[in-house]
């Protein structure tokens, strides 16, 4: 499922979700519980897309999306052709249209057609001369043409399987094209359809004879091997085919693209059936720099919803660790992201500016092969951050900057950071321990906080958004919880009301 994006990112990286971003929303975890693809096209065409901060054609296609949601008949009856080309195989036509195919071998056609009448020749002046010099001439040109045929074989041994498939998409992409929604993904499909009709014509060749090696049919197969070898046919058919695959990637990526847009939109129709409530992403209203109604995360069972609305500042998150003040600011990243590439939040409203961007350092960690400590981590990754946010408007999302080093100049760096991110327009998302940033950034940012319960000796926490600073301490009454021993938690209660 990554081949597509592996191929499309070496050209295409303006839009690119930085690697440090894609880890720092799950990426890997999002596409699969977001994927309800019914093809490997599909598939990889999803996971393509989730790799671009930018607006993708899902928004464009609202009306067919909203016609596959309010006819399940018709999703179903196009998920069955799309699940057509869910198979292993399939998973190579991007390298088949997009990446360089190997010469299948280097002989002019007229060269070829030559040596497929040699073997008549051969044999028709052998049976009316009877002459041995005919036998050698004969086996000499059945013998080479068996060379040519497997050298050919071996040139092409991996699109053996993908030349079929390509054979059906282009098949399949005729009848797709005959619904009416099909204009509305593609303008042009139908025209792009019927330039490669030539094509699809000579891969038909390639689509029996994989038939008959899947299908184990060994008697036939023998048989047409060995006309194959006799008469160049399959090497034939392979220079032609070929050679229109070279001028035909622009039309075949049109197809691929088209196939893989079906997929998502069918992939997001099914999706927003099951969530529990999704909002369309909207534009801010008038003052407003964010807002979010019940926003919660999707790969998290049982998601508390929280809301938030914004007019101008950034937001500072204080409370203790597994409050809920990561999962807020990943939840709310994860709903720009799937805003953009599927038109779909997780809330009941979602508003935000429409070109806005993410930018994100949540989870930074050392670099041992490298020889970076946290601290360096941190400091490269931020530094990237504050050469960004002087183009253009972001969200950028940031979780306990700076945790590498000592507390003093941590909140030093933290609160200059902090308030050059949230210039220019820019919307922050900033989690912390450090309650003297509270004080520090209370003009540039609302502070809020999450916090925790602790009764009858049990720890709790209700992962409710409250405005404000956390207003109390209970890191030491947790350890105490966790039966840390007594004369530990006594010795950190001393140091806590000495500092």
């Amino acid at each position: 499922y990554t081949a597509y994006h592996r191929l499309r990112a070496r050209a295409e990286q303006e839009g690119l979700l930085p690697a440090g971003t894609w880890g720092d929303l799950n990426g890997e975890a999002l596409f699969t519980w977001l994927d309800r693809t019914s093809s490997v096209i599909g598939r990889q065409y999803l996971y393509h897309l989730l790799h671009y901060d930018r607006l993708s054609d899902v928004r464009r296609c609202e009306q067919v999306l909203a016609e596959f949601s309010g006819d399940k008949a018709l999703r179903g009856r196009l998920q069955a052709t799309l699940h057509n080309l869910d198979t292993p195989d399939a998973g190579s036509l991007a390298a088949l249209i997009l990446d360089e195919q190997p010469a299948p071998i280097h002989c002019p056609l007229p060269v070829l057609y030559a040596l497929q009448l040699l073997p008549f020749m051969w044999a028709g002046l052998l049976y009316l001369t009877t002459s041995t010099v005919f036998v050698w001439l004969l086996v000499a040109s059945v013998l080479f043409n068996l060379w040519i045929h497997y050298r050919n074989k071996a040139h092409i041994q991996s699109y053996f399987f993908s030349i079929p498939c390509l054979w059906r998409l282009l098949k399949l992409s005729e009848t797709l094209v005959q619904h009416f929604f099909a204009g509305m993904v593609d303008a042009g499909i139908d025209v792009t359809l019927k330039r490669l009709q030539p094509l699809r014509k000579r891969l038909v060749a390639f689509r029996f004879s994989a038939k008959l090696e899947s299908d184990m049919a060994v008697l036939a197969w023998f048989v047409v091997e060995v006309l194959n070898i006799l008469f160049l046919r399959e090497v034939l058919a392979v220079a032609k085919a070929f050679r229109l695959l070279k001028d035909k990637h622009e039309d075949l990526h049109a197809i691929f693209r088209f196939w893989g847009m079906l997929d998502v939109l069918c992939s997001v129709a099914t999706l927003r059936e099951e969530l529990p409530v999704f909002a369309l992403p909207e534009a801010c209203r008038q003052g407003e720099t964010f807002h979010a109604e019940r926003l919660y995360h999707p790969l998290v069972e049982g998601c508390i919803p929280n809301s938030l609305t914004l007019h101008g500042q950034s937001v500072l998150i204080t409370g203790s660790n597994m409050s809920g003040k990561t999962t807020f600011i990943r939840a709310v990243g994860v709903s720009l992201l799937c805003a953009k590439v599927l038109n779909t939040c997780f809330a009941a409203s979602f508003r935000v500016r429409p070109d806005a961007s993410i930018c994100s350092a949540i989870h930074v960690e050392d670099d041992l092969l490298e020889g970076r400590s946290l601290f360096l981590q941190e400091v490269q990754t931020v530094r990237h951050i504050l050469e960004r946010r002087r183009n253009g408007q972001w969200i950028i999302l940031l979780d306990e900057l700076f945790k590498g080093t000592n507390t003093v100049e941590r909140i030093a760096i933290a609160k200059a950071v902090l308030s050059a991110l949230a210039s220019q327009g820019n919307v922050v998302f900033a989690s912390t321990h450090d309650l003297e940033l509270a004080t520090l950034l209370s003009e540039q940012y609302s502070l809020y906080h999450f916090c925790e319960q602790i009764t009858d000796g049990t720890l709790s926490f209700d992962y409710l958004l409250k405005p404000g600073p956390v207003t109390e301490r209970n890191a030491i009454r947790i350890i105490e919880l966790y039966g840390y021993p007594r004369e530990v938690v006594e010795e950190a209660r001393r140091c806590a009301q000495n500092c």
